[in-house]
């Protein structure tokens, strides 16, 4: 079991560098504003609208999971605990409610995948940093 806890280990590692590492890249992207909204305005407001479209896509994420998992689970059994959620949950799961919260969702994530897009890629003229030099 030792070689399978060093894997996990290895794996948790070398996710993390790649993760910096696209990071980092992007970033300098935006900031060289070599994307189509860092090369419109700010670099500043490209950087923050990535961050917070990538933020708002999480939660919607988890909200959807979040409301297509709990219609089977008694709703009484958090119904102190977690207020918020069982009033939410009173809501979206009254007649047909769920189905178009879905919909809606799916629009939402269009629109916040488009603005990831927009902020994150490179344009298509974009020079790329071969040296450490140039930063």
């Amino acid at each position: 079991m030792v070689f399978g806890s060093t894997m996990n280990y290895i794996k948790k590692i070398f996710s993390m560098v790649l993760l910096i590492y696209s990071i980092v890249v992007i970033s300098v992207t935006i900031f060289d504003e070599q994307t189509r909204v860092a090369d419109g305005t700010h670099p500043a407001f490209a950087f923050v609208a990535l961050w917070i479209s990538l933020w708002w896509l999480a939660l919607v994420e988890g909200s959807q999971a979040s409301m297509v998992g709990l219609p089977p689970v008694d709703r009484s059994l958090y119904e102190h605990t977690h207020p918020i959620t069982y009033k939410v949950c009173e809501l979206g799961h009254r007649g047909d409610n769920l189905d178009r919260y879905l919909m809606g969702r799916q629009f939402l994530v269009l629109l916040l995948v488009f603005v990831v897009n927009m902020t994150g890629t490179p344009t298509e003229d974009a020079e790329y940093r071969t040296e450490l030099s140039d930063v």
